[in-house]
């Protein structure tokens, strides 16, 4: 009986203890995640703007001083798709695995995993201004755009399909 006692008050503590570690967990904004818990992640983020929705862009964004952000979404208010981040007006910032102030961005405003993840991931190919990357957790868009440099955060599994169509929309008509 004493034993069971123990086994059930230890149980009990681990499971306590992990509640508080996911309570207190901060919250990410990632592909894979309801629309509702990135707008209450963007929210902590005093880098971020305030997201609204728009259903021409069919997901959320905002722009704050010289950063766009924006998450895609399946629904109003269904399924993060993909995220991204555009910088514009700082010639020094460029999206690369190699640019340390792009690093340290993507740290500020995710956190040290994403970053890591992005920095250490696998160049895959580029098609048209887009690069392709491959990291451990998720894979990565980037691209130089009129003005400024352009990320995006998306899931592995949606990185050939993506490439597949980028591939496809360099010789047809496709709408953006």
């Amino acid at each position: 009986m004493y034993k069971s006692y123990k086994i059930n008050k230890t149980i009990s503590a681990v499971v306590s203890a992990l509640a508080i570690v996911l309570a207190v967990a901060p919250a990410n904004a990632l592909p894979g995640q309801n629309i509702n818990t990135v707008i209450k992640w963007a929210k902590t983020k005093s880098q971020l703007p305030t997201l609204t929705y728009s259903s021409e862009a069919h997901g959320y964004g905002g722009t704050k001083g010289n950063l766009y952000f924006y998450a895609d979404v399946t629904s109003e208010n269904g399924t993060v798709t993909k995220e991204g981040i555009t910088v514009s007006g700082n010639s020094s910032l460029k999206f690369t695995t190699k640019n340390s102030q792009a690093v340290k961005l993507l740290k500020n405003i995710y956190n040290s995993n994403i970053a890591n993840d992005f920095q250490q991931s696998r160049y895959v190919t580029k098609v048209g201004r887009d690069q392709f990357y491959r990291g451990k957790n998720f894979a990565y868009i980037t691209a130089q755009v009129q003005g400024g440099s352009a990320f995006q955060i998306i899931s592995v599994r949606d990185l050939q399909g993506l490439i597949n169509n980028a591939k496809y929309c360099q010789t047809h008509e496709c709408d953006l």
